[in-house]
């Protein structure tokens, strides 16, 4: 009887891994648009910064490809750890257990 319940939990847990795989295959081909007066910015849907584009308008006094450097740079480190923080989170709510196929587990 128990080692029914725990084949069932095994192929369940399996199933969960296959599942949580396929999810993190689909984000990465997502992209995502964020936009902010004159400031377009793509995002892949496991938050990985795709593309930065930045109207001349805003940016008369910069250096065009230093502004978008750096504002790329800023939004990797941001979402780095955004990615670490939830990382963190899911390992309090699965007990410590690591999930393959999330980030970070």
């Amino acid at each position: 009887m128990i080692f029914g319940q725990m084949g069932d939990m095994m192929k369940m847990a399996r199933e969960m891994q296959g599942k949580l795989k396929q999810v993190k295959q689909e984000l990465e081909r997502e992209i995502y648009d964020g936009f902010a007066d004159g400031v377009v910015v793509k995002v892949s849907g496991d938050m990985e910064v795709k593309e930065i584009s930045i109207e001349p308008r805003m940016m008369e006094p910069v250096k065009k490809d230093n502004l978008q450097r750096n504002l790329k740079e800023a939004l990797k480190k941001a979402l780095g750890a955004a990615k670490d923080a939830a990382a963190k989170k899911m390992k309090g709510v699965t007990g410590g257990m690591g999930l393959p196929g999330l980030p970070g587990m």
